[in-house]
């Protein structure tokens, strides 16, 4: 028996929702506007959209229409999730970007870099300057593989707040997380792998990729939900994936946590489909509430979980001290290690684990959060007053990035060029994907010193966007 025609309608919309042609939060089109368009009766499209409600793909608000529901994943049909190798079109890109952010005169929403005024600059100086002063001969030792073992022992007491309970020997200290991602890849894939990542996707993720010479499966990432481990499921059960690289906490650029359900379905599929869990968690210790989340390491019972972070989001980036987690690719990672870059710097190594062991860092935490949390809502309210209606934002809850989607007749990479010229760096979304399909998405960093020359830049980027929007005609208002 065929089914009704509100209920063909229905369906299609959730199609477009799922495709990404509707956005999570995005208004859809008017009963009247959908019932021309379709060539059907007003009540026919009411009871396609009263199906819709219950089944919690859309939500009516009093007075201004049906808009998706926020928890919407952008998913795309497994059939066009394929494993992609990474073309280096993103390139130049990230060259422009670094170039930029070097530039003192450019406000730099693009770079996730925090302004000094967010990190412990004052302590870490006077931990060098004593350094130096009582043992300068720190400059001319070399600290080798894995690290030292002072600043290990801070981290494994550290990171008993992500309920990880771990011995200095478990630990390896890095030239950074990018780095510890890159010692990942390399001890559990081999050239022509293929490796599943959220989608958007931190870039030096896509990047290592193409280094690598690895192929991609990109698995949509929500900002309110994360990954999409339905997807992943089919992915993991489609190809032979070797890994999967994910961020549970403040995920980098849409903000996503993972709530505990989710973390333990991640491993759950791990083990059952035999890949290696990646887990960046560079941004876990900026979480906004009381508490920090627990990382996925904690609950790793059968070693399928490799843990990568670094202190460049909260400490120094310029130190460049990161560190990996290994389990039993532990002994192998700190090979590749050693070959690759012999030791660390003992200097900031030691300067660090200093600042750690003093207690100022649980104090500088606090300050900070609070501080980028009344950034965020100070973005997030500009951006509403300023930028075109239907522009929507993430709603991050740690870090310091805010995920931006504009309407689709806006192009990000027109913003970014024209944002330059006017001494503005974002970035744009097609960093983050090996396809074109954050075009109208950009990358907004808000550990800033706000001031009123940060407020001028942001609402400028919002005029630059409104410039994009083509008037509408009379008839289309009034539809």
């Amino acid at each position: 028996m065929e089914c009704p025609l509100y209920e063909k309608i229905a369906k299609q919309i959730e199609q477009q929702v799922h495709e990404g042609i509707f956005l999570p939060g995005a208004k859809i089109p008017s009963v009247r506007k959908s019932s021309k368009q379709m060539e059907v009766s007003v009540a026919t499209v009411l009871q396609a959209y009263s199906l819709l409600e219950d089944r919690g793909v859309i939500k009516a608000r009093p007075q201004k229409g049906y808009f998706v529901q926020e928890n919407q994943l952008q998913a795309l049909p497994l059939a066009k999730i394929t494993p992609t190798k990474n073309d280096g079109s993103i390139h130049a890109l990230l060259r422009r970007l670094l170039h930029a952010s070097q530039d003192e005169n450019i406000i730099q929403f693009g770079a996730a870099i925090p302004k000094s005024q967010f990190l412990p600059i004052r302590q870490l100086q006077r931990s060098v300057g004593r350094l130096m002063r009582l043992e300068p001969e720190i400059c001319a030792a070399y600290e080798f593989t894995p690290g030292s073992p002072s600043l290990r022992r801070q981290i494994a007491i550290r990171m008993l707040d992500s309920g990880c309970q771990l011995q200095p020997d478990d630990i390896t200290i890095t030239l950074g997380c990018q780095n510890a991602l890159m010692l990942s890849l390399q001890v559990v894939a081999k050239a022509g792998d293929t490796i599943a990542i959220e989608s958007p996707a931190y870039h030096g993720v896509l990047q290592a990729i193409e280094v690598l010479n690895l192929k991609a499966v990109e698995i949509p990432c929500s900002p309110s939900t994360g990954i999409d481990l339905a997807l992943l499921e089919s992915a993991a059960i489609e190809w032979n994936i070797k890994a999967c690289i994910v961020t549970p906490n403040n995920q980098n650029p849409v903000g996503a946590t993972l709530n505990q359900q989710a973390r333990q379905q991640l491993i759950d599929q791990s083990i059952t489909h035999n890949f290696t869990l990646i887990e960046d968690d560079v941004y876990g210790e900026l979480s906004y509430a009381d508490r920090r989340e627990r990382a996925l390491k904690a609950d790793d019972k059968q070693g399928t979980v490799i843990y990568c972070s670094s202190f460049s989001k909260s400490i120094a980036p310029g130190f460049r001290i990161g560190w990996v987690v290994g389990g039993r690719f532990q002994t192998q990672i700190e090979h590749y290690a050693y070959v690759q870059s012999l030791a660390i710097p003992t200097l900031t190594q030691t300067a660090i684990a200093n600042f750690l062991e003093n207690g100022a860092y649980d104090r500088h935490l606090r300050k900070t959060r609070l501080a980028y949390q009344d950034n965020l809502a100070r973005c997030q309210a500009l951006i509403e007053e300023h930028f075109p209606a239907g522009t929507q934002t993430s709603s991050p809850k740690g870090g310091f990035l805010l995920w931006v989607i504009l309407p689709d007749s806006i192009n990000a990479m027109t913003l970014h060029t024209q944002a330059l010229e006017k001494d503005i760096g974002v970035l744009p979304g097609l960093a983050f994907s090996l396809t074109a399909q954050f075009s109208h998405h950009f990358r907004l960093n808000y550990a800033l010193n706000w001031d009123n020359k940060t407020d001028a830049a942001l609402k400028e980027l919002g005029r630059l966007c409104q410039q994009q929007i083509q008037p509408q005609t009379p008839q289309q208002i009034q539809a």
